[in-house]
């Protein structure tokens, strides 16, 4: 956690009471003309065809371990990069659902390098050269226009932690972060991989209908967080349920959600933060680095920046079979 005090400390929010800074810039912090371009390339959230209500879970973490063939959880940003890190979770997430649970067999599954994306995104929301931070809307636009590349060997590789978690660690998330100058030029790569579609999500509901037909979310807000970053488990199934007492301005994916018998509807969220959360009690599978948070706590967030993303032309409704 001290690293990433270091990196932002407490700022002004809207000018208004002070949040914890670890990398999310919202979107009202953009300039006008970038700020509108955005807000009217975006597509509204609907699934198209027929959607399965009564869909109880859908646990798309599951999806990506079974795409990597490994624990691909927990990651450990060592900048403001939590933009980044959201969206690595997102795109590493909508490829292995493609995969693993359409049958598209022509598809290998890699690493996305989000990296690349984490510089376009600050350049695109008008941050220039080295630094930290950047926005989720402008993620989401540099994923859609420029495409994502996969990792090869010739980019920087993950290295994995001590604690088991991985990471491209501080020099790599820096020298990348310069969206102006990225040390190799991917743009050519990257475009055969773009996002076909994206969409600011407006409730739990919508975010709920994303996940049950594979869509993963990226959230992000300066409105929610908690001081105690090891979640205490509760409930019946036990569960790490997180509740607002701090201010984070941040941005992490939401992988899932579960209808508990305690707590109703609670959604899993995954953080870059690596094991800071403590050991998950194991009863959905949970991967380190993540907690769950309630649908009350899912329906705020959701008035600043929560985004879906998906391969194709909009939304189509997909039957997924959740027992992985």
């Amino acid at each position: 956690m001290i690293e990433y005090v270091k990196v932002g400390g407490k700022q002004k929010y809207f000018g208004k009471s002070t949040q914890w800074n670890f990398g999310w810039n919202p979107i009202d912090s953009i300039d006008e003309k970038r700020r509108q371009a955005f807000l009217t390339s975006l597509v509204k959230f609907e699934i198209e065809g027929d959607d399965s209500p009564d869909v109880k879970e859908a646990l798309l973490h599951k999806v990506v371990n079974k795409a990597a063939g490994y624990e691909f959880f927990p990651w450990s940003q060592k900048t403001g990069s939590c933009v980044g890190h959201g969206a690595l979770a997102v795109m590493a997430t909508l490829q292995a659902v493609e995969i693993v649970t359409q049958n598209q067999s022509y598809e290998e599954w890699k690493i996305p390098f989000i990296m690349f994306n984490y510089g376009q995104s600050r350049k695109r929301g008008g941050l220039h050269g080295v630094g930290e931070g950047s926005f989720g809307s402008s993620m989401a636009e540099s994923c859609s226009q420029d495409g994502v590349p996969p990792i090869d060997t010739n980019l920087p590789q993950p290295i994995k932690e001590k604690d088991g978690s991985w990471t491209f660690g501080s020099n790599v998330e820096y020298k990348w972060s310069n969206g102006d100058a990225p040390p190799v030029d991917l743009f050519e790569v990257s475009n055969r991989f773009k996002v076909q579609t994206t969409s600011k999500l407006e409730n739990s509901e919508e975010v709920k209908k994303a996940l049950r037909n594979g869509y993963p979310v990226t959230i992000a807000s300066g409105w929610w967080g908690f001081r105690d970053l090891k979640v205490q488990a509760k409930g019946t199934p036990a569960v790490q349920l997180a509740s607002k007492n701090d201010s984070w301005g941040h941005q992490q994916a939401c992988l899932g959600f579960t209808t508990h018998p305690d707590f109703g509807v609670i959604y899993l969220i995954q953080n870059s933060w690596g094991n800071a959360h403590g050991t998950p009690p194991g009863n959905y599978g949970e991967p380190l680095g993540s907690y769950w948070i309630s649908e009350k706590d899912m329906n705020r967030i959701c008035t600043e920046e929560v985004f879906a993303y998906s391969n194709f032309n909009g939304y189509p409704a997909r039957v997924i079979d959740w027992t992985l």
